[in-house]
């Protein structure tokens, strides 16, 4: 379905930017502010994974 693709584009930029917004805290404030970030980056990027394949599979 067409959502699901959708849902999974959504959740890989979302974990593109906390990915990026990671690593600019981790640059500027040290480790502790962004490794939160890089865990919800990795969560988003799993929930990417299952949307995507949720899509492949119901073609």
């Amino acid at each position: 379905m067409h959502i699901h693709r959708r849902a999974a584009t959504v959740f890989a930029l979302l974990a593109a930017l906390q990915t990026i917004t990671g690593i600019v805290f981790s640059a500027a404030f040290g480790r502790a502010f962004g490794a939160p970030l890089f865990w919800t980056a990795t969560g988003s990027f799993a929930l990417a994974w299952y949307f995507q394949r949720k899509a492949i599979s119901d073609q």
